[in-house]
This record gives C-alpha cells, sequence and structure tokens, in this order.
C-alpha cells in the first residue's frame, strides 16, 4: 500500500500561491475537504484531495 503523504495548511498555501486564510476559508465553505483534523486543531490534506480540488 502506497504511503500517504499529508500536507500542512501552509503548504497548501504555498501550492496555491494563496494565503493560509484563504485555504481554511476554503475549508470553512466546504470548497475543500480536510483529510484529517489533528487534535490541535490543524488541517491536514492529502494529494487525492487536492487533485479532485483542482
Amino acid at each position: 500500500m502506497p504511503e500517504i503523504v499529508l500536507l500542512t495548511t501552509t503548504e497548501v498555501a504555498e501550492r496555491f500561491r494563496v494565503d493560509t486564510s484563504v485555504v481554511r476559508r476554503w475549508v470553512a465553505s466546504g470548497k475543500l475537504k480536510p483529510t484529517i483534523k489533528t487534535p490541535g486543531g490543524h488541517y491536514r490534506f492529502d494529494e487525492a484531495t487536492l487533485a479532485e480540488f483542482v
């Protein structure tokens, strides 16, 4: 089984060349779904989720 690479909000923002607040807004509006939300409240995204988003 291939290893899943999870990206942080900052890494996603860098990929799309937007601010991290934009990524959080996408999540809040339902446009982008995080793969997981850590116990500390941080989002993690996998490559497949980002590919579907584009």
